[in-house]
């Protein structure tokens, strides 16, 4: 099982946060993770390879100007977190609701934070299935849609890149699929990754704030035209690695904010 679950935070002060916000949620994460389980957080910190986890920025309640988040004393504000392992849930959802029961204040960036609730009711943003699903109820459309809804780029060969190349789209999805499922997708696929054209997007970058650098990312929507070149069985597999970019983000920085994405509808 995989799946994605909202969390609502209530600011007890008036702060501000360089860009969207994923950096420092992805520290309250692991903190949070560290006071259910310390082995499980040192390991997926100081993971060199693909992660099981992502973290979104700041999904409401957050003000955005100047390439920082405000966000005022008692707002609520939200933000989403997905995993690919099925043992991962269980500490997390424990280390969240812990903290909620006992009304324990959290750091976060320069104020502090209450975990005001869990979610884990299907919605836009929360969701939870299998790679079996996944693969089972895949169809073989030849007309995908993206919309990267939070900055995204790509790391290849020391270079960023900053536009969603079909194969630097579908080999992430591939090499993190493959990082997590036992039912592994063949690498050959790659192939007709190259075939697979853009026939329509609507995008725009944006700067985001770290507290030590800053990314460039892209976000907006993109339409692909898998050709009739590649066969069914191909084309089941690509839209499986569509759906599954709900969960798994794209690109780089995925567990800091970075990469959020979704299909849609044409």
């Amino acid at each position: 099982m995989i799946g994605s679950l909202l969390i609502r935070l209530k600011f007890q002060e008036k702060i501000k946060i360089p860009g969207n916000g994923g950096e420092n949620l992805y520290s309250l994460f692991l903190n949070i993770l560290n006071k259910e389980n310390k082995n499980l957080a040192k390991e997926i910190h100081d993971l060199k390879s693909e992660k099981p986890i992502t973290v979104s920025p700041f999904l409401k309640g957050a003000k955005f100007s100047n390439g920082y988040s405000f966000i005022s004393p008692e707002e609520h504000v939200t933000f989403r977190i997905t995993y690919l392992k099925e043992e991962l849930l269980e500490p997390i959802i424990k280390g969240f609701i812990s903290l909620s029961a006992k009304r324990e204040p959290m750091e976060l960036g320069n104020g502090k934070i209450l975990i005001e609730k869990v979610d884990m009711q299907k919605s836009p943003q929360a969701n939870f299935t299998s790679f079996e699903e996944i693969l089972s109820k895949a169809k073989d459309d030849k007309t995908i849609a993206l919309e990267f809804s939070s900055p995204t780029s790509f790391r290849s060969r020391g270079e960023q890149k900053l536009f969603p190349l079909p194969e630097l789209v579908f080999s992430s999805l591939l090499k993190k699929w493959n990082a997590f499922s036992e039912i592994k997708i063949p690498q050959e696929i790659e192939k007709e990754f190259k075939k697979i054209r853009v026939t329509r997007f609507r995008l725009k970058t944006e700067l985001v704030n770290f507290s030590k650098y800053k990314i460039i990312g892209f976000i907006g929507k993109v339409i692909y035209e898998l050709p009739e070149t590649i066969n069914k069985e191909n084309k089941k597999i690509i839209n499986a690695l569509s759906d599954f970019a709900f969960y798994s983000g794209i690109g780089y920085k995925t567990t800091m904010g970075l990469g959020q994405t979704r299909r849609v509808m044409i």
